[in-house]
């Protein structure tokens, strides 16, 4: 039996549709983390919010060489400002790529 076969039929495409979508999954995630940014009051709020925005550029800087949304570089540069315009600015690049 080869891997995933115990899978059913609309299982699998359940699986697959996952996996085609997690570039929009991944760009929600930051949307909604700039947004909280902004309102966010107390660092320890920040800090977990940046985590959050850090680990979804991360995936969005990988992938296939022609699927790639974002430089890496441009991605480490927004993290280490912590800018929320700056993540805004990404966010609408990004945005304008798909």
């Amino acid at each position: 039996m080869t891997y995933g076969g115990h899978y059913g039929k609309k299982a699998k495409g359940a699986i697959n549709r996952f996996y085609e979508h997690a570039d929009t999954r991944h760009l929600t995630t930051l949307q909604e983390a700039a947004s909280e940014l902004y309102l966010a009051e107390s660092q320890k709020a920040k800090d977990k919010l940046w985590a959050k925005v850090d680990l979804a550029l991360g995936h969005l800087s990988q992938g296939k060489p022609g699927e790639v949304l974002v430089d890496s570089k441009k991605a480490l540069a927004v993290v280490e400002s912590k800018s929320v315009e700056k993540l805004a600015a990404l966010i609408a690049e990004i945005s304008a790529k798909r």
